[in-house]
């Protein structure tokens, strides 16, 4: 991949910042939390101190693997001229993510959940930038979500496929100046850290799962992400000695300048089926 110029000319090895976590005090609970609202999240989480490193230079050191460390980079140039046309993405964004996948993963069939638009004016709290450390999905439910998509797609699946589930970000408009994403190293993500939370938004009831704090916890991210560069979360796999969960949240970057223009982003959700 070519190096991306890094337009604001500020040193991003390292940054400070606050980000919410779901309370610790869940990890000891019978139940767990609900959370699909401002005022949900704020009652279930907490801000903590953390410390933002700069992930190219490992990356354009091999040293990033989706398998070991739970993201990459990638690159894609996106033909959509209407992120709001849902059809448009479906026709010519969609095919791109399921070939990228297929490309950085090896995956034998790659079908697309969905895809989530996020900008600086979000049409609910559901569609704003992610404000909570969390993954998007949980480890019981991996096989029955790929199922459940085989079954609206019209797809059998076969008894010896193993499935992952990914999620692709990409700016569009201009780099991912403000908000950008960062997620935590799976190498420094004890197994003990991950709980179970419900997500409630948009009248869903959906068993998933997210981190408590950790400062041993590394948070990664790409400053100043191109409208050409894609960054792949690996959210669940069943396959044995891998990743499983990348937890990410977006984080407001204090070094960036107010006269830069807002983040703007698309993502999609996607499962890949490994023939055993």
């Amino acid at each position: 991949m070519d190096d991306v110029t890094v337009l604001s000319q500020k040193n991003f090895d390292v940054v400070d910042a606050s980000v919410r976590y779901i309370n610790a005090e869940w990890r000891d609970k019978d139940e767990s939390p609900r959370i699909g609202s401002r005022e949900t999240r704020r009652a279930n989480t907490s801000f903590q101190q953390i410390k933002v490193h700069n992930a190219r230079p490992r990356f354009e050191a091999g040293k990033i693997n989706l398998d070991s460390n739970g993201f990459t980079l990638s690159s894609n140039r996106a033909m959509v001229t209407d992120y709001r046309d849902d059809d448009e993405v479906r026709q010519k964004y969609h095919p791109q993510m399921i070939n990228l996948i297929k490309k950085e993963t090896g995956a034998d069939h790659v079908f697309v959940r969905g895809h989530l638009i996020r900008t600086e004016k979000p049409i609910d709290f559901n569609d704003g930038y992610a404000r909570f450390v969390h993954c998007d999905y949980n480890m019981t439910r991996i096989r029955d979500m790929a199922h459940d998509l085989f079954a609206e797609q019209g797809v059998t699946p076969k008894e010896n496929w193993k499935y992952a589930w990914y999620n692709t970000w990409q700016p569009f408009d201009n780099p991912a100046f403000h908000n950008p994403l960062t997620c935590i190293d799976w190498e420094s993500l004890p197994e003990g850290d991950v709980i179970d939370y419900y997500y409630t938004g948009r009248g869903n009831d959906s068993k998933v799962a997210a981190p408590v704090y950790n400062p041993d916890h590394r948070w990664c991210y790409f400053p100043e992400m191109s409208t050409e560069e894609v960054l792949v979360l690996k959210q669940l796999d069943e396959r044995p000695n891998r990743a499983y969960y990348c937890p990410h949240v977006s984080f407001d970057n204090k070094e960036v300048s107010e006269d830069l223009p807002p983040r703007r982003s698309i993502e999609t959700r996607l499962v890949a089926v490994f023939e055993d």
